[in-house]
């Protein structure tokens, strides 16, 4: 290669790594001809759509993500912000799950109770709302303390991220989200929360195929340029980040959108070669007719009918009601993706009912069904929110839950230093004649 040759290579790798710059009239090289490479009109058409919809909703989805990656410790920072009512002696376990529901509704008679579980080393009792619980020493049969579940900091968090502020029974109700949305018969809440998750997919896929030319040449998709100025930079970082992080936020983006839009799980199911049918099982639990001259099945019977069988651990039991006359109880078997998670944590459902304890169902979405709808339902949903992991893998999630906020700072800044670039360039032009 020449010196002419290699300054000729220089001076098009500097402009390639410059933001675009618009000719300026009156320069001598400003009549020669610059060959560029033409864009595709349908890549033109996506990064046009890439762009436009992450600047015009890039908010909610920033806030959306930074929440939910702060919400993957929510088992977590609960425990270590109401630690006495976790308090608990390493005696060996005397009481039952039925005696610590008895202590709870003497000391409490007008508490509603409405389910038992275990988490951290005590029984929790809570109410039927699901908004409070008592908490018991399994050692002793003491109540520790009684704790709002759904409040404080952590209960407003999960109202934004879960509900757009629409849930009533955690802490930042905002009612008007929850008035329907004219036309589509759906509350404002859900439109807000499935358009996030929607958005997320869309700037996922186009973010992807925007970048995939870049695979002719591997080395620089995947480089970060410091010593080419901010564009450069934040250009290459936009990249990198974006492409590690497309499967993440295409994970996130469809069980998100899914759980406000129940025809995108089936949309996904359909194309994955599953049933087109919502994966997450359904109280649909009928008990049949009895006589009445049975004894009522008790809370410690049920529990041993659940573990009988499903072999595990019990993770809650919720009691009969006037609306629901059986028990419903959670377990965790020798794999459950919601291990990590506080009071809710099983995963296969047995319903038993309250008055003939041999009718009994066990619900399990793994049973029976193709690999597509397992799947969902045992990795891609509980990978929406990271329980499937213990805590310290749960960092990568933490830290690729932030990389919408990552690219909408990389993003927007090489779109200032673009319109700054061309604002100069129109300055140097001068008025037009």
């Amino acid at each position: 290669m020449t010196g002419g040759d290699a300054r000729d290579v220089s001076r098009v790798e500097a402009r390639r790594d410059s933001p675009p710059q618009t000719p300026i009239v009156g320069r001598a090289e400003s009549n020669r001809p610059v060959r560029r490479r033409p864009r595709a009109p349908f890549r033109r058409t996506l990064i046009v759509v890439h762009r436009w919809s992450a600047l015009t909703l890039g908010v909610l989805l920033v806030v959306q993500c930074t929440s939910g990656a702060i919400l993957l410790y929510h088992g977590e920072l609960f425990r270590a912000s109401h630690r006495s009512f976790y308090q608990h002696t390493d005696a060996q376990t005397v009481i039952t799950t039925e005696q610590a529901v008895d202590i709870v509704r003497t000391a409490d008679p007008d508490f509603d109770v409405g389910w038992v579980g275990s988490d951290g080393g005590v029984i929790a009792v809570g109410d039927r709302a699901r908004r409070t619980a008592y908490s018991v020493d399994p050692g002793t049969g003491r109540i520790n303390t009684y704790a709002g579940i759904t409040e404080g900091p952590l209960g407003l968090l999960v109202n934004l991220h879960d509900c757009a502020f629409g849930c009533p029974r955690y802490a930042g109700l905002v009612p008007l989200v929850n008035a329907k949305v004219p036309v589509l018969g759906l509350t404002w809440a859900h439109l807000i929360l499935g358009a996030v998750g929607l958005l997320l997919v869309l700037l996922a896929v186009s973010g992807a195929f925007v970048w995939w030319p870049a695979l002719k040449r591997w080395r620089h998709g995947f480089r970060v340029r410091t010593n080419k100025g901010r564009y450069a930079r934040d250009r290459d970082l936009h990249n990198v980040i974006g492409i590690i992080s497309v499967p993440f936020l295409l994970m996130w983006g469809v069980t998100g959108a899914a759980f406000e839009f129940p025809v995108v799980e089936r949309v996904w199911l359909a194309l994955t070669g599953g049933e087109a049918v919502n994966a997450m099982p359904q109280d649909s639990f009928t008990p049949r007719p009895t006589s009445g001259q049975q004894p009522p099945v008790s809370v410690s019977a049920a529990s041993t009918i659940a573990l009988q069988h499903v072999p595990g651990r019990l993770a809650y039991l919720m009691l009969p009601s006037a609306d629901a006359d059986y028990y419903r109880a959670a377990v965790a078997g020798a794999y459950s993706p919601y291990e990590n998670r506080a009071f809710y944590s099983g995963d296969i459902f047995v319903y038993i009912n309250a008055e003939d304890s041999a009718d009994v169902e066990v619900v399990d979405s793994s049973h029976g069904r193709p690999v597509a709808n397992t799947f969902y339902d045992k990795v891609f949903r509980p990978a929406h929110f990271g329980w499937l992991v213990n805590g310290w893998w749960r960092i990568l999630w933490f830290l690729l839950a932030l990389t919408p906020l990552m690219l909408a700072i990389t993003g927007v800044s090489t779109w200032f230093v673009t319109l700054r670039t061309r604002r100069k360039a129109r300055t140097r032009r001068g008025p037009a004649a």
